[in-house]
């Protein structure tokens, strides 16, 4: 026993004795290795290749506070995105942005590259439907690369595959795996608080987690075959992507629509032909309806800027605000110029519009106190209490259209809109309408049958059930 336990001890002395002693040199663990002439080729797998290629081309996408007074306390929601032109254009999930559409003004979108540049950027236009949105950076002279586009058709289930994004604020995170299936479909709840179904979609087991959604899926030459979107819970190694052929289609077909604009609305859809942007379509009582546009008038500046295309006239559009008038300059019939003007609509405006014929404005203390006091008395008449809030704004019926459920109803400008019955626990409450987003939402909610409005008019409530169009 006593011998077999003295020789780990001399090994241990052996090894606890200055290795100098022994005539050998202390191990060289932290020097620079020799490297083999081939060694860079052996590492730079098809993946690394494929990574070097599109990298650069995948954005970090941040959703700030539009008040918060530094952008470190402003982050509200984050995701990628992937630039698709030289000019700045990007593409991304739309509930990746989805606070910035459905409460215009309230939030800001800031990109990062992977080289730390940052740029503020623009939705300009953006689909629920599809779950696409299209950004503009506002690059200010600088360069980006755009990704080079492949083709979902033909992919191979097992193929490798290349998940390239921001998860969990990670930026530029690469994850790999294999195309496990396509033609998949999910349901999800969106920012707006409706479920929705994608469907065709590509499944991967490259891990995409929360931040990843907007990004790119590369295969394994580095060619952007699918926009991340989606991910399953509460199992592992399931991600889904939109197909890149999806995604192209949608791009011309409905992003670069005039209704899907994420700014304003003016309800004229403009199209290319042979390289001039060509009105193809104008919506009845639209803001271009009353500017006086019609079907096949050429397009040839917005604001004074140039327009050639479809993507011209979204970009002119994008930093113009509800309410704001919209220069127009086109030539109708291949030779008279006409100079029009059309005030812009908020996209809640273009839906209550489409929805009930009310065309609506927003009426606070600053622009009309006395309205605002009479309708906060009406909403709270026979409520026991003393003092009562002050509504702050109430919705003022600029014109009911003609032909319309507004009309029918009776509605006249000059009308204000208290508020809406919801039904409840109790059976029915009124809500205070105070914005135009809180009335779409109502509308939206009861699409296909009626809201029960409460209406004042010279100081007296009215009471009357809207029908509401499904659109």
């Amino acid at each position: 026993m006593t011998a077999h336990r003295s020789v780990p001890l001399a090994i241990c002395l052996a090894l606890g004795a200055p290795l100098t002693a022994q005539g050998l040199k202390p191990p060289t663990l932290l020097e620079n290795a020799p490297a083999e002439a081939d060694e860079l080729d052996i590492r730079t797998t098809p993946v690394v290749r494929a990574v070097q290629r599109a990298a650069d081309s995948v954005v970090s996408i941040y959703v700030l506070d539009a008040n918060a007074p530094r952008d470190d306390q402003a982050v509200e929601g984050q995701g990628s995105g992937v630039i698709v032109d030289e000019s700045g254009l990007a593409i991304t999930n739309w509930h990746v942005i989805g606070p910035v559409v459905l409460q215009p003004g309230r939030h800001r979108v800031q990109v990062r590259l992977r080289d730390e540049r940052r740029f503020a950027a623009a939705v300009l236009s953006s689909s629920a439907e599809h779950d696409l949105a299209l950004l503009q950076l506002e690059l200010g002279g600088q360069k980006v690369k755009p990704v080079t586009a492949g083709r979902s058709e033909g992919l191979m289930i097992g193929e490798t595959v290349v998940a390239i994004g921001n998860p969990e604020g990670q930026a530029n995170t690469v994850t790999t795996g294999v195309l496990s299936a396509i033609d998949r479909f999910i349901s999800v709840r969106a920012p707006d608080g409706q479920v929705r179904r994608y469907t065709g979609l590509l499944q991967t087991d490259a891990a995409i987690n929360r931040g990843n959604s907007g990004g790119a899926l590369l295969d394994i030459t580095g060619k952007l075959v699918g926009i991340n979107n989606a991910m399953a819970v509460g199992v592992e190694n399931i991600g889904f992507a939109i197909p890149v052929d999806t995604v192209k289609r949608v791009f011309q077909d409905v992003l670069l629509s005039a209704d899907n604009l994420a700014s304003v609305w003016l309800g004229a859809r403009v199209e290319d032909v042979n390289g001039v942007a060509v009105i193809t379509a104008v919506a009845p009582a639209s803001p271009a309806d009353r500017a006086g546009l019609r079907r096949g008038d050429r397009l040839s500046k917005v604001r004074g800027q140039d327009v050639r295309s479809a993507l011209d006239y979204a970009r002119a559009l994008a930093s113009v605000r509800p309410g704001q008038d919209v220069s127009l300059s086109v030539t109708r019939d291949g030779e008279r110029a006409l100079e029009l003007s059309a005030r812009a609509m908020s996209n809640a405006e273009r839906e209550i519009l489409a929805r009930t014929g009310l065309e609506l404005e927003t009426v606070d203390e600053a622009t009309d106190k006395e309205i605002v006091r009479k309708a906060t008395l009406l909403f709270y008449q026979g409520a026991r209490r003393g003092r009562v809030p002050s509504l702050g704004t109430v919705l003022r019926v600029r014109e009911a259209h003609q032909d319309s459920p507004a009309q029918d109803l009776g509605f006249q400008s000059g009308d204000v809109i208290v508020a809406a019955r919801v039904p409840d626990y109790f059976g029915s409450r009124n809500v205070a309408l105070r914005s135009l987003e809180e009335f779409a939402d109502a509308s939206r909610q009861l699409a296909g049958s009626r809201l029960f409005l409460v209406v004042m008019r010279d100081g007296e409530a009215l009471e009357g059930e809207l029908d509401v169009k499904r659109l």
